[in-house]
């Protein structure tokens, strides 16, 4: 049974970077890139599970499961099917709206925790993200980041994604265990 530790959600709507975003972990050398992240036009599929250390491994996946066609019960079995025994980290990407068979984002980390009771799931919104829009733009008359933190174990923090490969090291340094 895994045992999951972290879990961080890349939000922003659809086409705004997120899996580019994602893809800027790579700068953190242990994912064994030498600090290079992986270009999509190359490298279009990645690897989905990397050791970040001997006890702990990462699942990391870059399409989101709104864009998937996935429900929320596909979305986890699927997660919770990638990962084996022993000490797991998350990170993919979600959308802030419904779209398709899953929920918003605020039900999609619900639905989440609930599952896997990580000890702390940080969501990271790309706000600007690459167009400009900024997370108070992605649902209007919503609230998101105040929805999201009256979750236990949530955090929330705002990435400038209108420059590619900038946010990287910010994003991995949440799964260093120090």
């Amino acid at each position: 049974m895994p045992y999951l530790e972290r879990a961080l959600f890349v939000v922003a709507p659809q086409d705004s970077g997120k899996s580019t975003t994602l893809r800027s972990l790579f700068l953190d050398r242990r994912l064994g890139t030498d600090g290079v992240p992986p270009p999509s036009k190359t490298q279009p599929r990645l690897d989905e599970i990397y050791h970040l250390s001997n006890e702990r491994r990462l699942y990391l996946r870059l399409s989101s499961p709104h864009e998937a066609g996935e429900t929320p019960t596909e979305f986890i079995e699927k997660t919770r099917g990638k990962m084996g025994d022993g000490r797991w980290c998350y990170a993919g990407p979600f959308q802030p709206n419904k779209s398709n068979k899953m929920p918003d984002v605020v039900a999609s980390v619900q639905a989440f925790a609930r599952a896997f009771g990580p000890e702390r799931i940080r969501v990271a919104f790309l706000s600007p993200q690459r167009k400009g829009l900024t997370v108070e733009g992605f649902v209007p008359g919503r609230d998101l980041t105040k929805e999201l933190l009256a979750i236990p174990t949530v955090e929330v923090m705002c990435l400038d994604g209108r420059e590619l490969n900038k946010n990287g090291l910010l994003l991995a340094d949440f799964f260093d265990f120090a």
